[in-house]
């Protein structure tokens, strides 16, 4: 799951700033590898009670514990419509958890609080954090894709890596990260894995996988593997609609399976079951709704619905239960990927789809689309006997256990000041520009073109594949008018007229070379990976210039098939700004370029390629 805008369980879209606040807050107990506050400063608190029987929750109580809902951690006044509504799922429908989505630090950690003094239960509280704490909270580093730490081979390094996003999420109280992808990319065409994966080889992803796995949970979080079985060879989006996986159980051992193993004996304590169905291994029909629920603004004009598809594997209890339970011995906790996805609102209402969750054999609603309508559809399942209650203790028994093993019940407090002191620090920053600038890979180069010269005169054109895309590029703009003697920077993106692409190879005439740099990259629910008309038309009249043209992507490196003219082609695995920062120092020859393809690019270049370049300056 990679949502790009975080939404409430009513499938409001949420707004506002952040406010710094002298708080005070609650968070659940540190890990003993990280220094204890000092007790001159820190609050006193009262023991927590150790965690409740199963036995003693009411049946709703109990429903509400395998629910989690997504949010955004923003400042919430106390009377703001949006906060009211999560917080009467806390203290009223007894939630199990929250997800936050785009956020500040100190607002998530003053809603942790909030939300937290209203809960019977501790709430379990999560992340997607693939590419380190800034991908959720952008005060923080937001760090390459996991592609790019493949490309480092470096398996101290991804450990290194992700121990420290996990100490800056227990800063905040995320204590469940939803990473690493365990996913095998081997499918150029995946619009919404691709640099997400570690690549496509599966003991390559699976080194990897089980080397974040440690780091998280040695930094005291709480791993998840995603997204099981492994969507890595569809090309289809499923917060768009399913995706169907062709793939045998012969061929699951070999390549899909192969990283979960592996995660799995690293220790991983969480699963997250992917909405895709794989009709080798349950070939119930999918049925299709005459009117889905559309849940999120990629999927409110999407007619996309697959009609041919089986049970998505988060619903299928031969995908859940047999495989990952019985025959992978997993008995930790298993989350769905977003309920709100489309690969299961256009085939199961919102109960209906939460009742076939937990009847599969896994442990946590992630995000139902009304989260009251998933609790009274529990309840009523237990009570017409459709879903024994047994089958329900069960998950509420791993949920809490995993609850006490976080130190949820601990009740300990941190002060505001040690936030500044664990996120965001120069040490975690370091150790993301080490992944930028040891993933960069070279996968081809003209004869002289790099390193770029200083006293040249430079076009660079952005070409991205969204409109509102267009700002960030401003790290690389600026990295260049660093080191450029001039520097004709030109946007192009989907919205740009026809004819404005040829046109930019008249600005080549005044430049000494020419840069292109590709911002295209996976989006959840954008349901395609492609440079834009106007984009190809410009690297096509550029290279009949004559001109020296240099390609970076900061997205797929697949794009080289749509532009195989390009003889000098850098791939970065992503569009952060501290990738744009390393990618401007390596093009000038400040620093090496020593990255490996973790996958192929049909037609152009094997995994393993690279190019090694030292630096010069």
């Amino acid at each position: 799951m990679t949502h790009e805008q975080g939404t409430f369980a009513t499938g409001r879209r949420t707004s506002g700033g952040p406010l710094l606040l002298p708080l005070v807050f609650l968070l659940a107990a540190c890990s003993s590898r990280l220094p204890a506050p000092a007790p001159a400063t820190a609050p006193s608190a009262a023991p927590v009670p150790g965690p409740p029987s199963v036995a003693s929750l009411s049946l709703r109580e109990k429903a509400g514990q395998v629910v989690m809902v997504g949010s955004r951690g923003i400042y919430r006044a106390e009377d703001d419509p949006e906060y009211l509504d999560l917080a009467r799922l806390v203290s009223e429908e007894g939630i199990g958890g929250v997800i936050w989505f785009l956020s500040t630090p100190l607002e998530t950690a003053d809603l942790n609080h909030r939300l937290g003094a209203r809960a019977k239960v501790p709430l379990l509280v999560a992340a997607d954090l693939e590419s380190g704490p800034g991908m959720r909270f952008p005060d923080l580093v937001f760090g390459p894709s996991a592609m790019a730490v493949a490309a480092t081979g470096d398996l101290d390094l991804a450990e290194r890596r992700a121990r420290a996003t996990a100490e800056t999420a227990r800063a905040l109280g995320v204590r469940v990260v939803f990473a690493p992808v365990a996913d095998v990319n081997n499918n150029p065409d995946n619009p919404v894995i691709n640099v997400r994966s570690f690549g496509e080889d599966p003991a390559l992803v699976a080194r990897f996988v089980a080397a974040t796995v440690r780091g998280l949970q040695s930094g005291g979080v709480l791993a998840t593997l995603k997204h099981f079985p492994g969507p890595g060879d569809t090309a289809t989006d499923s917060h768009r609609s399913l995706p169907v996986l062709p793939a045998d159980r012969a061929r699951l051992d070999a390549v899909e399976l192969v990283p979960f193993r592996a995660g799995l004996e690293a220790g991983a304590r969480g699963v997250m079951t992917g909405h895709l169905a794989v009709p080798a291994l349950d070939s119930t029909p999918a049925p299709v709704l005459d009117d889905p629920v559309r849940t999120h603004d990629f999927t409110e004009s999407v007619k996309e619905v697959e009609r041919q598809g089986t049970l998505p594997a988060a619903l299928s209890h031969a995908l859940t239960t047999k495989l990952l339970r019985d025959e992978l011995r997993f008995d930790g906790l298993v989350f769905t990927d977003s309920m709100a996805m489309g690969g299961v609102v256009a085939h199961f209402e919102t109960g209906d789809a939460a009742v076939r969750v937990l009847e599969a054999g896994a442990d946590v609603v992630l995000m139902p689309p009304d989260p009251k309508a998933a609790i009274e559809a529990i309840v009523a399942a237990v009570t017409s006997g459709r879903l024994p209650e047994a089958r329900l203790d069960q998950a509420v028994s791993r949920i809490l256990a995993e609850k006490e093993r976080l130190g949820l019940f601990l009740g300990k407090s941190l002060p505001l000041e040690e936030i500044s002191r664990r996120a965001g620090t120069l040490a975690q920053k370091s150790t993301e520009e080490e992944v930028a600038r040891r993933g960069l890979t070279l996968v081809r180069e003209a004869e002289g073109a790099l390193p770029l010269r200083g006293d040249a005169t430079l076009l660079a054109v952005a070409v991205h594949d969204e409109r509102t895309a267009m700002a960030i590029d401003a790290p690389l703009q600026a990295e260049l008018k660093k080191r450029a003697a001039s520097v004709d920077f030109v946007r192009l993106d989907p919205t740009s007229c026809a004819g404005e692409g040829a046109a930019v190879a008249g600005k080549a005439a005044a430049a000494d070379a020419v840069l292109v740099a590709l911002f295209v990259r996976p989006r959840s629910g954008r349901g395609t990976l492609e440079i834009p008309a106007e984009g190809k038309a410009a690297i096509a009249a550029l290279l009949a210039s004559g001109k020296p043209v240099v390609a970076v992507s900061f997205g797929s490196p697949y794009l080289l098939r749509d532009v195989p003219g390009l003889e000098t082609y850098l791939t970065s695995y992503g569009p952060q700004g501290l990738v744009q920062a390393a990618a401007a120092r390596a093009l000038y020859g400040e620093a090496p370029i020593e990255g490996k393809l973790p996958v192929t690019i049909p037609g152009i270049a094997p995994r393993g390629t690279g190019i090694r370049k030292e630096a010069v300056k």
